[in-house]
């Protein structure tokens, strides 16, 4: 599992100074190693306990986060849906790559210059259309590693709730948002921005673009383990103790209706938000054999 390889990167990567505790990298090792479902009389399963490690850079915790992620748009835009005529747009907001030592320093001016363009307490003239027809938002901010150059390329995903009428009156072009989130980030050149409309109109549809922002693949793949391990520690410390999921306006007010558990912190074993009938005749156990690469029952 991947797992185990992020083990031995951050054991490497002690010779930066930087680690995790014995305890977190022996529970990052183990992490899903034993897996207990409940099974039905068809042969169906649903998970009822596992040792998950919550490490945040932990591929197999943030596979569950992002399960959990799309559990929860869906249920919070299938409530808005049920009682408001709204639309929803996707959204990719970027910056320039930056080297590890400036990462956090980027991701910093990142979410300042996302406040500028959806906080209604400030005043932001570019941003004001915006605002006058957005209802709510969920914002991810994700980091991806560029092995090549040898940097990182954060920037950030989020899902806007507009009023219908963003789409008549209120309607903003591609160039427009472009010199927006440059007038937001106050940098002297175009940022790449990317922005389309949800089509379906549905929860499903919402919930589809909806992914839990760490991804760890690029960094797995780097052949060299001291440049890797050395990656590792910049995205690990410059992502510690941050939220990179955030929720605003009704998204947070229904999830507070809903009252949904935290994305980042909250349980990743029961990751749907729906209680559906399930009658358990058994259970069945997994365990993880690291010498055949799979899980054996």
């Amino acid at each position: 599992m991947g797992s185990m390889q992020l083990t031995e990167l951050f054991r490497a990567a002690e010779k930066y100074g930087h680690s995790l505790p014995e305890t977190r990298l022996r529970a990052l090792e183990e992490c899903a190693n034993v897996l207990w479902f409940l099974q039905d009389a068809e042969g169906k399963r649903r998970l009822k306990s596992a040792n998950f490690c919550r490490v945040r850079v932990c591929p197999m915790c943030n596979w569950r986060r992002s399960l959990k992620l799309f559990s929860q748009v869906s249920a919070v835009t299938d409530a808005i849906l049920a009682e408001k005529k709204v639309r929803f747009i996707f959204v990719t907001l970027t910056i320039q790559n930056v080297r590890g030592d400036a990462l956090r320093e980027t991701i910093d001016e990142l979410n300042r210059a996302f406040k500028y363009i959806v906080d209604k307490h400030q005043t932001f003239t570019p941003a004001k259309k915006l605002k006058e027809n957005l209802l709510g938002y969920m914002k991810a901010e994700e980091i991806t590693y560029n092995a090549e150059r040898d940097d990182f390329h954060p920037h950030i995903h989020a899902i806007l709730e507009v009023r219908p009428s963003y789409f008549d009156s209120g309607y903003i072009k591609q160039k427009d948002w472009t010199a927006l989130w440059r007038a937001a980030l106050g940098v002297d050149y175009d940022p790449l921005v990317d922005v389309r409309n949800i089509k379906g109109g549905t929860a499903k549809a919402v919930a589809e673009v909806a992914k839990y922002p760490v991804k760890m693949d690029s960094i797995l793949k780097i052949a060299d383990r001291d440049r890797a391990a050395k990656a590792l520690m910049q995205l690990y410390t410059a992502i510690f103790r941050r939220r990179l999921v955030t929720f605003g306006g009704d998204f947070k007010e229904y999830r507070r209706r809903l009252q949904l558990d935290d994305v980042e912190t909250g349980d990743l074993t029961h990751v749907e938000t729906e209680e559906k009938t399930f009658n358990a005749v058994a259970q069945v156990l997994f365990k993880w054999r690291a010498d055949v690469g799979a899980y054996i029952c």
